[in-house]
């Protein structure tokens, strides 16, 4: 019998709600979400009140949601503030009309609010994240976090809103020069101080939250013909910038039309970006991950940890949409010919080499799925590019594998060049000593077969490989041209290879 648990997120900008159901600890379905796009924090950040018919509507929305929440009859229904009411001076009002419908209506503060983003975030990676950093740029403030899944480290808060600061700076129709320069400067001197404290900090990944970082990466994609790539997009600085280019001299008609999503953000999105660009190039990111979860998913999550306090285990959500191997890379742009290529060399010399490598055959799934996605990363960055396959497929998987080996397939990717496997890196040093053993030969094999199809041709046709005497591994290699190319690009990666078994590796060419 499944229970049911309710969640409402008070913005300055839009009013949003979640209705969840559990069936068993650990995993949750949204049954029902809602969000009205109720501007609360409109006339608080000049005046410090609230307007009369904002409350009106917004308390009409938190009966909306309540009457939702009854009908499912559940266990539990929280609803936070956040910017708006922590700044109106007359926050008691909506405070005690939430209290008439049933609703108690929390006020929290920006630490807790920082705090909330990042665990939302989070909850949609299926990946251990070492260290992350997590922005969200809502209507009063700006949040960050440095986090990870047991930790928080570092927490901020900024009076850097887009409705906040278009309602302080941008007054014009299109906004002017002056207008825009005056918001930047402005932007630039509240993040100062805290870029220098987050610079001090060795994060993995940046993610950006909230409704103009999304409205922005969806309308990048939107304007390049791109799709999004399932829950996590990636927007660039140099796309950013030329995006803000394209609009901000333009009237806000024209931004209501071109941009992603709800149209009526047209008025607050120049202020949204401009402050992203800021932090991006203050704090020195080249890129951000998107993600569509934040505060809302935060809550339910903190909501279900204090309802379940005997389940130990990591909350997710259960969305019912397993892919595959196939719709993952084509999600990310992958070089299918190339592969599929890898895959067919690596799983021949898994086969070949058996007697070396002494792995039980499931293990083929596992080097299989690795060397598909081996190269997924290309999507986000050449560079590090090993290190954003992991990530990608974590957040991928499992597909058909299970979740042990899904994350063996995962490391073998993150493994297919530059540095050997090490317990100093966090994901593979999680892994148990039979597990690392089985990513060091799978990894080794993958560089093989990548090196062989170096040039991305597929040209070789066939491999014959020979264990002598298990002190060298000899190669033949037969296709319709030179492979030359081919040969150097896999002696160029066999050093793992060769430390892993002991062998020294030979490859010749044969004649067709």
């Amino acid at each position: 019998m499944a229970e049911y648990f309710a969640v409402a997120d008070v913005g300055s900008n839009a009013l949003r709600f979640q209705l969840a159901a559990i069936e068993q600890p650990g995993s949750y379905r949204i049954i029902d979400q809602d969000r009205r796009p109720i501007r609360l924090g409109r006339e608080v950040f000049r005046t410090g009140k609230l307007s009369r018919p904002v409350v009106e509507a917004a308390l009409e929305a938190l009966g909306d949601f309540k009457g939702t929440a009854d009908r499912y009859h559940v266990k539990s229904f929280r609803a936070v503030a956040t910017a708006a009411l922590r700044e109106a001076t007359d926050a008691s009002s909506i405070i005690a009309g939430a209290k008439t419908l049933g609703v108690p209506l929390e006020v929290i503060s920006a630490e807790e609010e920082a705090r909330l983003i990042s665990l939302g975030v989070m909850s949609g990676l299926r990946f251990n994240l070492p260290l992350g950093l997590f922005l969200d740029i809502g209507g009063g403030s700006v949040e960050a976090a440095i986090a990870n899944s047991t930790n928080n480290f570092c927490l901020f808060s900024l009076p850097l809103g887009a409705v906040r600061l278009t309602e302080r700076f941008l007054k014009k129709d299109p906004p002017g020069e002056k207008e825009m320069k005056e918001l930047r400067r402005f932007a630039k001197r509240q993040i100062g101080p805290m870029a220098q404290r987050i610079g001090r900090e060795k994060f993995t990944m940046a993610f950006g939250t909230g409704g103009s970082i999304t409205t922005l990466a969806d309308t990048d994609a939107k304007l390049s013909g791109e799709t999004r790539a399932g829950s996590l997009s990636v927007l660039r600085r140099s796309r950013l910038e030329a995006l803000i280019a394209m609009l901000e001299h333009r009237s806000l008609s024209y931004r209501a039309a071109a941009i992603a999503g709800d149209p009526k953000r047209a008025d607050i999105i120049l202020a949204g970006a401009a402050v992203l660009l800021s932090l991006m190039k203050q704090i020195g990111l080249d890129y951000i991950f998107v993600s569509n979860r934040g505060l809302r998913d935060g809550l339910m999550i903190d909501l279900l940890r204090n309802e379940f306090p005997e389940a130990e285990t990591s909350w997710r959500e259960d969305d019912g949409k397993p892919e595959t191997l196939e719709q993952i890379g084509e999600k990310y742009h992958y070089d299918a010919p190339h592969a599929y290529q890898v895959s067919q060399l690596a799983l021949t010399l898994f086969y070949q080499l058996e007697g070396l490598h002494k792995l039980p055959e499931k293990f083929a799934a596992v080097l299989h799925a690795a060397a598909l996605l081996h190269d997924v990363g290309l999507f986000i960055a050449y560079r590090q590019h090993h290190k954003h396959s992991y990530y990608i497929i974590t957040s991928s998987g499992p597909v058909t594998l299970s979740k042990s080996d899904w994350e063996l397939a995962a490391n073998v990717a993150r493994y297919h060049r530059k540095a050997h496997p090490s317990p100093k890196h966090l994901p593979f040093g999680h892994l148990s000593p039979s597990q690392q053993d089985v990513v060091r030969k799978l990894s080794a094999i993958l560089r093989i077969a990548d090196g062989l199809d170096r040039r991305h041709e597929s040209r070789v046709k066939e491999i014959v490989c020979a264990v002598q005497k298990k002190k060298s591994i000899e190669i033949k290699i037969s296709g319709p041209a030179d492979l030359t190319v081919e040969i150097d690009g896999a002696l160029d990666k066999a050093r793992l290879l060769n430390e892993v078994f002991n062998v020294e590796l030979a490859i010749q060419q044969m004649n067709d």
